[in-house]
């Protein structure tokens, strides 16, 4: 890919600095991108793919599964954004900032931060009560309880 091009995806996003401030949270999903961008040239490297079927082709560790290439839920859903980033890169699909909050929103997943939209359509006063009701534990593992995706439904 060329640099120009990149040069060119990267302006329409806004900057990776945003990640984390106080934003709009489509905003800060769709900065979370940039940070991506910010290194791609080696992203879109052609990488030798491995021969052996006992090798996770994600992170190149031994495969026990039949039914999988793939090492855990974990290497399968970072090799699935891999493929949807790289298509959206190649149909020019960036210029939506519908799809870079999309986007945006499957890599804070991969990276284990949730999706922080969810988050946000839930009010402070609502989230707080649920803590409260729940003893401010998570209810799988017991833990003090800092989000309430482990809650009871009630």
């Amino acid at each position: 890919m060329a640099a120009t091009h990149l040069k060119e995806l990267r302006a329409v996003f806004p900057p990776s600095d945003m990640v984390g401030s106080n934003e709009a949270i489509e905003l800060q999903t769709r900065a979370v991108l940039a940070l991506l961008l910010d290194d791609a040239s080696k992203s879109f490297e052609e990488s030798e793919l491995t021969t052996n079927p006992q090798q996770c082709p994600n992170c190149d560790r031994e495969v026990n599964n039949p039914r999988s290439p793939y090492c855990s839920d974990e290497c399968r859903e970072t090799a699935a954004f891999v493929r949807q980033f790289r298509n959206a890169v190649n149909e020019a699909a960036f210029v939506n900032p519908d799809k870079q909050a999309a986007l945006g929103q499957k890599l804070w997943y991969v990276l284990g931060g949730g999706y922080p939209c969810r988050d946000a359509l839930v009010p402070d006063k609502v989230r707080q009560k649920v803590l409260e009701r729940e003893g401010n534990k998570c209810q799988e593992c017991g833990a003090k309880a800092t989000t309430i995706d482990h809650s009871g439904s009630g």
